[in-house]
């Protein structure tokens, strides 16, 4: 009833004040924060990973899915808002901030593969530049270079061909040959996303019988 919804609504108040110092002058003045700074505050501190929302829902009729993206746009970072770096491999792995720009060289991540009808299909985060049906990437874990047969938007189990994709977006391309955590760019930089450092053994003796 409306007496739970109002205790509930304090005790969130209650919480991000101990974490936020805006939130916190309110609640020490007993006062009702507007909507749009508590809102603001959440966002702040869960960008801060010092707050965690949670909302409850249902697969089922779809149940709670909307507030769910709504909370994903207005609590999360978006890509803009996030520092990303690559290795730059021709000067000794140097960090090389990412811009999430269309008209930058490409740079992206294959983060997970999936084995279809129509063979490998390989989902990309496009972290810099644009991706385009027909482009030829270069895999930078082993030089080898690909024209991108066909570029897909995932909708659950539905797919939607697209013919490219920018910064800050994700997708899935048919008939790519590579392994997860892969990085692909335009060919123009020779950037990684991840190191290809190979420390040292731990172990440097071993028993045999």
């Amino acid at each position: 009833d409306s007496r739970d919804v109002k205790e509930k609504r304090h005790e969130l108040i209650e919480r991000l004040a101990n974490v936020d110092e805006q939130i916190g002058e309110y609640f020490l003045n007993d006062e009702e924060p507007p909507l749009e700074i508590l809102m603001a505050a959440i966002r702040r501190q869960t960008i801060a990973r010092e707050f965690v929302p949670v909302l409850l829902g249902s697969a089922f009729k779809n149940k709670g899915v909307q507030p769910l993206l709504d909370a994903v746009v207005d609590y999360l970072p978006n890509p803009t808002e996030v520092n990303n770096f690559a290795l730059d491999r021709d000067n000794a792995e140097a960090r090389t901030d990412l811009v999430p720009d269309n008209s930058k060289p490409l740079v992206g991540l294959a983060f997970k593969l999936e084995e279809g009808r129509f063979g490998q299909l390989t989902y990309l985060r496009v972290y810099q530049g644009t991706l385009r049906k027909g482009d030829t990437i270069v895999n930078s874990a082993n030089g080898k270079k690909i024209k991108v047969p066909r570029l897909v938007r995932m909708h659950a189990n539905e797919m939607e061909d697209i013919t490219e994709i920018g910064a800050g977006e994700i997708c899935a391309m048919f008939g790519v040959e590579c392994s997860s955590g892969d990085t692909f760019t335009d060919g123009s930089v020779n950037l990684t996303m991840n190191s290809m450092f190979v420390p040292g053994p731990v172990v440097s003796l071993s028993v045999a019988p």
